[in-house]
């Protein structure tokens, strides 16, 4: 019998469970509950149940979907899943694969109707514990947005943190950084008076060789998070009615913006250690009056927000050029871009791809040369080409190649099966020659032999299930390449009157990977 063992510990506290206690408890319960068993790992330190996006479990379900597990235990139904949906998603792939069910903590019994009844009213609560904590979480923020108090991490440009004591307890506030406020402010003043884009702003820093505290140059991300701070401007009634026109959530009344301290703004930001840190919409932000002082008039603020939407621009291309446009990338790893270029005095056009890393960051960072559309996007058409007259040139581009020259390493299926039919056969004659010798001294041997070969009969039939596995990716290996090839071939034949965006976006679909190396056109599909 496989047994999977599944445990998980939110990264949002630390006082549940660690995954090794739960793995403990759940080995514990299979030696009191199993005989002749073999137990499989999976566990994901510091992943939330809110959804199903952990690696472990993922693996979890691909095992369970290829037949190699029959029982899954865990501590608790809310340590699979803390969401009513993709619990009962997940139960009901379990019942599909006759996979027995154990959570230890609830004991429940999933063979009854009650038993599923109750599981399915345990994962309600565990989603309505999951709500409510992240209720908590916000109302707490907002109470803390109330005091005006740093939240914690590093000081803005400009600032430094000083420790305080107030009413018996310390507390963290921001004071002015007399020489980092010069550099913030040196920021703003040129992107307001010399109308730079960030690129550009980017870009002339580098020249003139402005650089941070670190010694670093500025990029074009650092200045946008610098510039669009909230923690500078003034708390006055204009700061106010901006960030309410926002839909921004305002934790305390306007009659506390009255200029003399600065805005304090929280959940501008989500993500963390295993999420991708991301930007929140103004309607998540919480907005305050800090305790620090302003380094900017609101007016500033937001004359530089508006500088933003200013420049916000419609992307629609002008020039359709490049059909690798979005898709090729350089060796540094940057996405390629085109240019194109009306060369009056000559009468002449010039399309070219080029390194966005190179172009904003000098050529110590990316030597990549400007390269011309036509001979990439030549290249990419005539590797189309080969490909249709020669279906088996897929593997050459394929990123499953390895996959594709795997060969199954294992007995074919007839011979694992016609061997199981042998050991069940010898099983079955051992099993009547003990019914009519049950009390002869040669039962122990006959027994003993029985599970010797019962034992090398659950060997086989986990190795008819990998026999299994390996023929269905190897399936789905064919298929993906047959799709490929018809899409290369449409690809091929529809040339002549393609249309610029549907081509642009089917090689989207094709190519998994596409690299230039200044010379080479290396492409994965």
């Amino acid at each position: 019998m496989i047994i999977a063992i599944y445990a998980r510990k939110s990264i949002y506290s630390d006082k549940s469970d660690s995954t090794q206690a739960q793995y403990n408890i759940a080995l514990d319960y299979c030696r009191n509950h199993y005989t002749d068993y073999e137990i499989l790992r999976y566990e994901d330190e510091g992943y939330t149940g809110a959804n199903t996006d952990r690696p472990s479990f993922n693996l979890l379900v691909n095992d369970i979907c290829d037949k190699k597990i029959d029982v899954l235990v865990c501590y608790k139904i809310d340590r699979l899943s803390r969401d009513v949906k993709d619990f009962s998603n997940f139960f009901s792939m379990l019942q599909k694969h006759n996979v027995e069910f154990v959570s230890i903590k609830e004991q429940i019994d999933t063979s009854t109707p009650l038993g599923r009844a109750m599981m399915y009213i345990c994962s309600v609560f565990a989603q309505m514990e999951r709500e409510t904590i992240a209720e908590r979480v916000k109302d707490s923020m907002i109470e803390l947005s109330k005091t005006g108090k740093w939240a914690g991490g590093r000081a803005p440009l400009g600032y430094k943190r000083k420790r305080i004591t107030i009413s018996g307890k310390s507390h963290t506030i921001l004071v002015e950084d007399k020489e980092t406020s010069k550099i913030l402010n040196y920021i703003s003043d040129t992107f307001l008076q010399c109308n730079y884009s960030l690129n550009g702003l980017e870009t002339y820093f580098k020249k003139i060789g402005f650089k941070t505290v670190a010694g670093k140059y500025f990029s074009s991300t650092q200045i946008w998070n610098i510039l669009c701070n909230p923690t500078y401007c003034t708390a006055d009634q204009a700061a106010y009615d901006y960030f309410e026109s926002l839909g921004c959530i305002m934790a305390v009344d306007k009659n506390r913006f009255d200029g003399t301290h600065a805005v304090m703004s929280y959940a501008r930001t989500s993500g963390g250690k295993k999420k991708t840190h991301v930007s929140n919409p103004p309607e998540k932000w919480i907005i305050s009056v800090g305790q620090h002082k302003p380094l900017w008039s609101s007016e500033k603020f937001i004359a530089i927000q508006n500088r933003f939407n200013n420049n916000r621009i419609d992307k629609t291309r002008k020039y359709k050029i490049g059909i690798l446009k979005g898709i090729v990338k350089c060796s540094c790893g940057w996405m390629m871009r085109v240019k194109h270029k009306v060369d009056k005095t000559y009468n002449k056009v010039y399309d070219h791809y080029f390194c966005q890393n190179r172009a904003r960051r000098g050529i110590e960072f990316c030597d990549c040369k400007f390269v011309s559309v036509a001979s990439i996007d030549d290249s990419v058409i005539n590797i189309l080409k080969q490909i249709k007259l020669d279906k088996n040139m897929i593997d050459n581009y394929s990123s499953t190649e390895k996959e594709n020259n795997i060969s199954l390493h294992y007995r074919s299926r007839s011979d694992v099966q016609q061997h199981i039919y042998s050991l069940e056969s010898k099983i079955s004659n051992l099993t009547n020659t003990l019914g009519t010798n049950s009390e002869s001294s040669a039962a122990k041997y006959i027994i003993s032999e029985i599970e010797k070969l019962d034992c090398e009969l659950s060997r086989l039939r986990y190795e008819l299930l990998e026999i299994s596995s390996k023929e269905k990716k190897q399936k789905q290996i064919v298929h993906d390449k047959e799709s490929k090839y018809n899409m290369i071939c449409n690809i091929v034949d529809n040339l002549g009157n393609a249309d610029y965006d549907e081509l642009n976006s089917t090689l989207k679909c094709l190519f998994k990977e596409c690299i230039w190396d200044g010379t080479t056109l290396h492409i994965k599909l």
